[in-house]
């Protein structure tokens, strides 16, 4: 029978309970915790624990699997002759699309405020895994005669059949995206204004609670009640509070190293889609690129081979009063470039670069899923702490020892082999 998608709940239904966690999350803190936390760094940390990943289809990557199956077909003489059978047993053919995807798999399931009416079937949804994006199958079945009389037309025949028949697959889970796309951006600011709720609740309990602390009444039936003997307070001169400076800003803001890394990783996302028009690029054109798309986001603000400390750095974005932020691009040469990436990459760095990018793009090796287990093998056993992402990105904390400071390495991968 197969799965029927985007019929359960709404998707707004959906969005909601995961936001209903985590305000209950936020209503849990102590009056402690939420009086002496950062409440932007409490921010950023509920807008990534509770964003939902939308779906996205590599439609380029789509692989078929054909098998042999017998097909029920119509018995037309079975409207005019009550012994005809309803259906007769041919010889035939299904033919699985396997559509791999990212993403949060539930989507699928969802129903979308804006819906195309019909029966929107799949035969199997394989979830994504640490390791390997998800996989919708969609099966299209024919009869033998049906394929036979196509000849030498049978695929523009079956891949012409199945982009008519999926692209309204595609327009219903665009539209439960667009209202999970919705959620992401606000879920940052609903979960800003959440703390700062739970912030003005907690002080005002304790201004009350210091202003309750009246003396307690005696009973009169109390034995020996004698007056409490008052004595004045011994007050002492107030001294002015001291002056308190704030400390100065050294590191770009971490919405400003996400904004850089999100727009690198799109531009590289698009050459990953059409690879033939930047396979032949060296590294320094590739670096140009993303040079180009940086700008037109940070004008006069990014500059390429610039020199810094012991070297010249691929690319930098300078910010007023802060640190720059420091990326390097290189082609994948095997695990020993990686790791003196790595380390030219602290060569060009100060104590104030404490969030910085690798990006590296795959040309020559065809199992790109090795480069990517080495990365993570490495990444597990070097770094103080990493986060993978998207299954390409690396979110990586090292340890300094030169400069006594933890840095942010953001490291990618990108496969633009042909």
């Amino acid at each position: 029978m197969g799965i029927e998608l985007f019929s359960s709940k709404e998707v707004g239904e959906y969005t909601s309970k995961i936001f209903s966690g985590m305000r209950f999350e936020i209503e849990e803190f102590s009056d402690e915790k939420i009086l002496n936390c950062d409440l932007e760094e409490w921010a950023d940390y509920f807008s990534e624990s509770y964003r939902i990943e939308p779906i996205v289809i590599y439609k380029d990557n789509i692989t078929k699997n054909l098998e042999e199956q017998k097909v029920q077909v119509f018995n037309q003489w079975s409207q005019m002759y009550s012994d005809e059978p309803r259906y007769f047993t041919v010889d035939g053919y299904h033919i699985d699309f396997i559509i791999p995807f990212d993403g949060d798999s539930m989507l699928w399931r969802l129903k979308p405020s804006s819906f195309i009416f019909q029966d929107y079937l799949v035969e199997d949804i394989k979830e994504p895994t640490k390791d390997k994006c998800g996989e919708l199958i969609f099966r299209l079945v024919y009869t033998a005669s049906d394929l036979k009389n196509k000849g030498e037309n049978i695929n523009s025949f079956i891949e012409k059949q199945f982009d008519s028949v999926f692209k309204n697959y595609e327009q219903m889970i665009s539209n439960v995206n667009s209202v999970v796309n919705a959620y992401n951006n606000e879920i940052r600011h609903k979960a800003l204004e959440l703390l700062n709720k739970r912030k003005s609740k907690a002080l005002d309990f304790s201004a009350i609670s210091k202003a309750l602390m009246i003396p307690m009444k005696l009973s009169k039936d109390a034995p020996n009640i004698r007056p409490i003997e008052l004595k004045r307070v011994e007050r002492k001169p107030i001294a002015k509070p001291k002056e308190r400076f704030r400390t100065p800003e050294y590191c770009i803001s971490d919405e400003d190293y996400e904004n850089i890394i999100n727009i690198i990783h799109s531009q590289c996302s698009v050459m990953e889609t059409a690879p033939e028009g930047f396979s032949l690029l060296e590294e320094e054109k590739l670096r140009d690129i993303l040079i180009s798309t940086l700008e037109t986001h940070y004008v006069n603000n990014v500059s390429g081979e610039t020199f810094r400390k012991n070297g010249k750095t691929d690319i930098q974005v300078r910010f007023e009063n802060k640190a720059a932020f420091i990326a390097e691009c290189k082609i994948w040469h095997g695990i020993k470039k990686f790791e003196d990436a790595i380390k030219q990459l602290f060569g060009y760095t100060t104590w104030k670069d404490t969030k910085v990018a690798l990006i590296f793009f795959n040309k020559g090796n065809k199992n790109f899923n090795s480069i990517l287990s080495s990365v993570d093998g490495w990444t597990k056993e070097k770094c103080k702490d990493q986060t993978r992402k998207n299954g390409n990105i690396w979110k990586c904390t090292f340890y300094r020892e030169d400069t006594e400071t933890d840095v942010k390495v953001t490291i990618a991968v990108y496969d633009i082999s042909m």
